[in-house]
């Protein structure tokens, strides 16, 4: 071989070379940032899961507080039908 074309082979597979090790180094990094990635999605999974449960707890003292709220429109009214029992009572005894 003539030493011109041998020293152009060393140069083309040096510079081939450099690229090649490039792309593996580039691929590690983007694999090492996938890898980050899916740790943080899996912590916003996490993150999720408890704002469910914070929700559910929510739901439980909403139904809690509709079921109080009823409970108190029953009382008023029979608050009411006391009162005026009452005054019927104060009436006929003359008070």
């Amino acid at each position: 071989m003539d030493s011109n074309v041998l020293t152009a082979l060393v140069i083309e597979g040096g510079s081939g070379l450099v690229a090649i090790t490039a792309l593996l180094l580039n691929y590690r990094g983007f694999t090492y940032i996938g890898g980050c990635f899916a740790a943080l999605n899996k912590g916003f999974d996490a993150l999720d899961s408890r704002f469910a449960s914070i929700d559910n707890r929510f739901a439980g003292i909403e139904c809690r507080l509709d079921s109080i709220q009823q409970d108190m429109k029953e009382l008023n009214s029979s608050m009411k039908v006391l009162g005026r029992d009452v005054a019927l009572v104060k009436n006929i005894v003359g008070l």
